[in-house]
């Protein structure tokens, strides 16, 4: 029981951890596309990929260890947001919800790291720079299609976790606001504020996973 334990609470630490490696792998790929836009001329972006191939293959393949780390960390919070004596993941709508929001958004950033991956591959556009600008476009609207996905995420685990009682209401209501946020112009805003809930949120299920384990 107690190694069982143990493994919910490496599993209550994936949040955080698919939040801190998303984070990063944005600092390195994205720091390149954040540089160009798709207003500008096809040479010119061709030129900013081909000097940064490296950064965007290695960010995106980055960005599928988030992946991973997202997709174990929403099967452990439908079940770790119910009361046990309902099954824990049983029939609790908005806890199916988050769960399938969660999928969702994992399958966008696959798909956004495929373009990625396919923006640092390309060594030579040759008299065909236009693929350039059409990778990076479809790069920029990848982004912000992961936005329903963890809003859904966000607001069907808050309200999972306001209606039982399992995590403060503080955090509750930051996920609640973040998922507003998320449908929103704002959406950038709220999707900063979804993965720090997601942090604050494994955090929290961690240190109770500790407690019952010591327990």
């Amino acid at each position: 029981m107690k190694t069982f334990r143990l493994w919910r609470t490496a599993a209550a630490t994936t949040g955080l951890l698919s939040a801190a490696v998303l984070i990063f792998a944005a600092g390195v790929s994205g720091s390149v596309t954040a540089s160009i836009s798709p207003n500008d001329t096809a040479e010119t972006i061709a030129s900013a990929l081909l000097d940064n191939t490296n950064n965007l293959v290695t960010g995106n393949y980055v960005l599928l260890i988030s992946v991973f780390f997202l997709v174990v960390f929403i099967g452990y919070l439908r079940s770790a947001l119910l009361p046990e004596e309902e099954g824990g993941g049983g029939e609790s709508w908005p806890a199916l919800i988050g769960f399938g929001g969660g999928l969702v958004a994992a399958g966008v950033l696959c798909i956004v790291a495929l373009i990625g991956v396919a923006q640092g591959q390309i060594t030579d556009y040759g008299a065909d720079p236009v693929v350039a600008r059409t990778l990076v476009t479809l790069g920029w609207n990848g982004i912000w299609m992961t936005a329903p996905g963890f809003a859904a995420l966000t607001a069907g685990m808050s309200l999972t976790s306001l209606r039982h009682g399992t995590l403060p209401r503080s955090v509750g209501w930051l996920g609640a606001v973040a998922a507003v946020m998320l449908l929103t112009p704002f959406w950038g805003i709220g999707l900063m504020g979804a993965l720090l809930w997601m942090a604050v949120t494994s955090i929290a299920l961690a240190v109770r996973e500790l407690r019952t384990t010591e327990d």
